[in-house]
């Protein structure tokens, strides 16, 4: 009979352990992707939400989340309430009456710090170096997409610069920009052009030319939009303030990454109603009609928006009653954010500790 009572104390033992899986160095493993993932959704969505402000003139914040700890504790109590001895002449019975039980717990708290100050203004105004964005073409970023993000001009050719702040209210020029952009992309992946290190300076980096006759035109026409010598194929990359104009090289104006949030959030759909009332600015021919802002950055960034929260989407924020999200099947969408996010991180750096910081435990 004894053998028999303690049964329940087996099982209970055994669900404990069970639990305590959770515990210790496995709880590692458990608990290292699921606030990796989370955090780095949330930090996406804060990315998209301050983009979102931008587009309605709203002040933006970034929180970075600073630490994290997990605290984790379990127990166990096991005992007898009563213990009843009957005795008969024929037999002994022992009636237990046991007292079981086990706890687990587990104490996430995540400390969050603003992102402000002067550092963190300065390199969010600062330009994008120009080693940084050529880098990123190095890496296997398209030029298209590195150049139509963080370049304002090259040369001559304006990549709508009034779109770095504030929605402008006349539409901005950007025709031939794109033209040369979609050239230089086509040549980049055809061989016939290439960015290289000056073998005289490692520090300053060349496009080179090589005309072998099949793309002899795209050439001419990409040379003849930057105003370069047709006889001359080997041109210096130089900070668009750095050298003078009538020197032959590609003289580039590079926009901040604050200018590049600004212009990106033109792709973002608004509705009606609000540009109707005057809560978003509006940019419009001289005639009045308005400019339809995806036939500049169609190709590059579109964010939907919609009444009801949106089945399908890569990430998706609430804002004014409204949901503004990014189609999860829309690749170049969700690589063009991708790149905005690691351009905001490298341009932000490590800040160090800010104070005051937001502690917000999410006790279970």
């Amino acid at each position: 009979m004894i053998r028999g009572a303690l049964l329940p104390f087996l099982l209970a033992g055994t669900v404990f352990l069970c639990g305590c899986r959770s515990v210790g160095p496995a709880a590692l493993q458990q608990s290292h992707s699921d606030f990796n993932n989370s955090i780095a959704h949330t930090n996406d969505e804060q990315l998209l939400l301050n983009l979102v402000r931008m587009r309605y003139l709203e002040t933006t914040l970034f929180l970075e989340v600073d630490t994290v700890t997990d605290s984790r504790s379990s127990s166990f109590r096991a005992g007898v309430d009563d213990a009843k001895i009957l005795i008969s002449p024929s037999t002994r019975i022992t009636e237990l009456t046991p007292a079981f039980g086990a706890s687990a717990t587990q104490t996430p708290t995540i400390v969050y710090s603003p992102m402000r100050g002067q550092t963190f203004v300065n390199r969010l105004f600062s330009p994008m170096p120009l080693p940084l964005l050529l880098s990123l073409i190095h890496s296997g970023w398209s030029a298209s997409r590195v150049f139509g993000i963080f370049v304002e001009c090259v040369n001559n050719l304006q990549n709508a610069p009034t779109a770095s702040g504030p929605t402008p209210a006349s539409v901005p020029i950007y025709q031939d920009f794109c033209r040369m952009v979609q050239l230089f992309t086509s040549l980049l992946r055809d061989g016939s052009i290439t960015i290289e290190t000056d073998s005289r300076d490692p520090q300053q980096l060349v496009l080179r030319i090589y005309d072998d006759g099949l793309n002899r035109q795209d050439i001419c026409e990409l040379k003849e939009l930057l105003d370069l010598p047709q006889g001359q194929d080997c041109f210096i990359f130089r900070d668009f303030l750095s050298y003078a104009r009538e020197e032959p090289g590609l003289r580039l104006r590079m926009r901040s990454v604050h200018g590049a949030m600004f212009y990106l959030a033109n792709g973002i759909q608004v509705p009606p109603e609000h540009c109707e009332a005057g809560i978003v600015a509006v940019t419009c021919y001289p005639n009045g009609n308005a400019f339809d802002w995806s036939d500049l950055l169609g190709p590059l960034f579109t964010v939907h928006c919609s009444k009801e929260r949106p089945k399908s989407a890569f990430i998706a924020v609430r804002h004014r009653n409204y949901w503004f999200y990014v189609e999860d099947s829309d690749v170049t969408s969700k690589a063009t954010f991708m790149l905005l996010a690691n351009a905001f991180s490298l341009q932000a750096g490590d800040m160090g500790t800010i104070v005051p910081t937001l502690t917000i435990s999410t006790a279970r």
